[in-house]
């Protein structure tokens, strides 16, 4: 039979298997819109739920809300895949908008000490921090015209 490598016969491993913390978002911040080489498994734990806002190669946005209201198509879990560009924010930060990210309206004067986020980020292989590569706007703008309106609000100038 076929076995995995063991890690002591693989010298030259450069990161550990998965790296584990707790992310805090209060209202009116951002997770700015980047990308890493692993996938990133977001956990809810506490708070309003909030919202991982993906655009992926071909220009395809994609908005997916971690939260606890499984009745309201809200997930506990959700997996970015590696290399797709990904941001967040309170779901609740913003009032409406539409579902390819052309147009939304933020929510005015939520006071950041009673409206927050607290989930959980996973990624395997372990998140590095060099790995980060940070979106710009022009860059983002070229690859998903149509959301333009969240790529400026989740690539501040």
């Amino acid at each position: 039979p076929s076995r995995s490598p063991s890690p002591r016969s693989r010298p030259n491993v450069d990161r550990a298997v998965s790296s584990a913390i707790y992310f805090l978002l209060p209202a009116g911040e951002i997770a700015r819109l980047h990308r890493i080489p692993c996938a990133e498994a977001w956990h809810y734990y506490m708070g309003e739920p909030l919202t991982v806002f993906e655009v992926h190669d071909d220009g395809q946005v994609k908005m997916t809300v971690v939260g606890p209201d499984l009745r309201k198509g809200q997930r506990p879990q959700y997996t970015v895949p590696p290399n797709v560009w990904f941001g967040a924010f309170l779901t609740h930060d913003i009032e409406s908008f539409t579902d390819d990210g052309s147009v939304f309206v933020e929510t005015p004067g939520r006071d950041p000490d009673l409206h927050y986020s607290f989930v959980g980020v996973t990624c395997a292989p372990a998140y590095q921090f060099e790995d980060d590569e940070m979106a710009t706007r022009d860059g983002m703008k070229a690859l998903a015209p149509n959301a333009e309106a969240f790529i400026n609000y989740l690539v501040p100038a």
